[in-house]
């Protein structure tokens, strides 16, 4: 963000010239993290992540927190998150989705404008392919995540994309650590709750954004706490549609990957 230039990044279409370049820039990035010589999509499209498919999303995976080993995008991580992250969830923890992150998220940093341009316009097909209604026309909406496993600002660096005209079709939400973010109206964010977050506190969490995700010790095909900590509690398991939860409540969700059976620390809420 510090090379950022004035307004932020541009989202306008690529050029055929720059597409080449971006194509370019791509290939030589997946080369280099062990993948063939081709061009592969930024987004991880509904179909391809369980928790995504639940609610239509199409996702920016990036290597969590510093696993690039280039490139730090959760400035706000605590030792509890890193600890348990989701990056080690499901086939997450194969091999070649942990390289798939990283190069995108070495690719993000090496050419950031064609990397957002070439977002937009993946992001741009995705809206042009929503159904049509009895008329001919395009309707419905389509959720979008930029930071399945980051916690990067893009209302700072990207504001264009939540004013875009081609994007309105489009529901932005992420889940956040950071507490000081502002972002648009049409861009949801639920408050992250870490180890660093007192029971007694959440309240006041889920007042930043309106809704607080809190991870609890509660096992798959059991139920969550109908309550916790004064707040009713929302099954967040069932869907990724955020936007949706009531507000004044907790987006409950269930230990996976390395949370599994963590007790220490204080990220995970031990409850029975």
């Amino acid at each position: 963000m510090a090379s950022m230039p004035a307004g932020g990044y541009s989202v306008e279409p690529l050029s055929p010239s720059e597409r080449a370049a971006f194509r370019s820039a791509m290939i030589a990035e997946r080369v280099r993290v062990g993948f063939s010589a081709c061009t592969a999509p930024l987004l991880t499209p509904p179909a391809n992540n369980p928790k995504l498919k639940k609610s239509g999303t199409y996702g920016l995976s990036l290597a969590a927190a510093g696993l690039s080993g280039a490139w730090q995008v959760c400035r706000y991580r605590t030792e509890g998150c890193e600890s348990v992250c989701l990056e080690s969830a499901g086939k997450g923890g194969l091999d070649s989705v942990q390289r798939g992150r990283v190069w995108k998220t070495r690719l993000l940093g090496a050419e950031p404008e064609l990397f957002i341009r070439a977002l937009a316009d993946e992001i741009r097909r995705a809206v042009d392919r929503r159904p049509l209604d009895s008329l001919g026309r395009r309707h419905g909406r389509v959720p979008v995540r930029l930071n399945v496993l980051s916690d990067l600002p893009h209302e700072r660096w990207i504001p264009a994309l939540f004013t875009d005209p081609s994007l309105r079709a489009v529901q932005w939400y992420d889940y956040s650590k950071n507490p000081t973010r502002t972002p648009p109206a049409n861009y949801h964010l639920t408050f992250s709750a870490s180890e660093r977050t007192a029971d007694a506190d959440l309240v006041a969490a889920a007042g930043i954004y309106g809704t607080v995700a809190v991870v609890f010790s509660t096992r798959r095909g059991q139920a969550l706490p109908a309550d916790y900590a004064g707040l009713p509690v929302v099954d967040a398991d069932l869907s990724d549609s955020r936007w949706r939860d009531p507000v004044g409540t907790i987006s409950g969700l269930r230990a996976k990957g390395a949370a599994v059976g963590d007790d220490g620390g204080g990220f995970v809420r031990m409850v029975a």
